[in-house]
């Protein structure tokens, strides 16, 4: 266990970090329940900012033909309070529901604009169904970039937490091919997200089986990921060497957060 964890066990009284945190909001409540919930799409400048900006990069990537089938848009130098996809990423709409859903005890895992291209040939990475395994509970807020209203599009395709649970979660990951899935999925529901430009999806891809980015068609969408104060993985190294930076953006675009709630959230001593 790393020693930032140790010192907060030591800090803390047991009782408070390991007591059950009960939801306050029925989104949340739904989350818990059905491992997703898909809430009105978001409007608004930060979404056409968003997609004006990240468009204009995916001129510069180069697709591959193994590994991902995606890139990560976001970098250190859009870390700003100005940055629209950083202030989506610490909204009410997202942050917000991300608090209630770990009881305020969570960890920022990342912050992604994934650009997902087309591919050709056997699905591969994270085409492949699959659990998110760095940690017992986890969340994502998925924002489209652009509409996504089929196949073609590469949408995010996912079973409910029920679906999950009936297949069961292995001790290692799991890539699975569609029909060993289809047959452990049996009679249950598979559900694909789709919708136009700023539609999300909050859910938690630690108890629901999904895969995502089988684009004909481009696709492009924010990831904002978080994770328990204690996951199998630690976040991202983009989040985890920018720690400080990210306090003082995000203490100027949500003055009304708490110092404690942002230090704990970014693991700053």
């Amino acid at each position: 266990m790393p020693v930032r964890y140790l010192t907060k066990l030591f800090d803390m009284r047991w009782g408070y970090i390991f007591k059950p945190y009960p939801v306050r909001t029925s989104i949340c409540q739904e989350v818990e329940r059905s491992g997703y919930q898909v809430p009105d799409a978001l409007d608004g400048p930060n979404v056409v900012e968003a997609q004006e900006m990240y468009r204009a990069r995916t001129t510069s990537v180069v697709p591959k033909d193994s590994g991902h089938p995606f890139v990560n848009l976001f970098s250190k130098e859009d870390i700003h309070p100005d940055n629209p996809v950083f202030r989506l990423a610490f909204s009410p709409e997202i942050l917000d529901v991300a608090a209630d859903y770990f009881g305020n005890k969570l960890i920022l895992d990342s912050i992604q604009v994934l650009y997902s291209y087309s591919t050709k040939g056997d699905v591969r990475e994270s085409q492949h169904w699959h659990l998110d395994y760095a940690d017992r509970k986890s969340f994502h807020a998925i924002i489209y970039l652009n509409d996504v209203n089929g196949d073609d599009d590469g949408p995010f395709v996912f079973v409910d937490k029920a679906a999950t649970q009936q297949i069961g979660r292995s001790m290692i990951v799991r890539r699975i091919a569609d029909d060993q899935f289809a047959r452990e999925l049996g009679n249950n529901p598979r559900h694909q997200f789709l919708g136009r430009s700023g539609s999300m999806v909050y859910v938690d891809p630690s108890v629901c089986y999904h895969y995502g980015s089988r684009c004909k068609e481009s696709r492009l969408a924010i990831f904002v990921t978080f994770s328990s104060w204690f996951p199998y993985v630690q976040p991202v190294p983009l989040i985890r060497e920018n720690r400080e930076r990210i306090f003082q953006a995000a203490q100027q675009v949500r003055p009304d957060l708490g110092v404690e709630l942002l230090s704990a959230m970014l693991q700053l001593s």
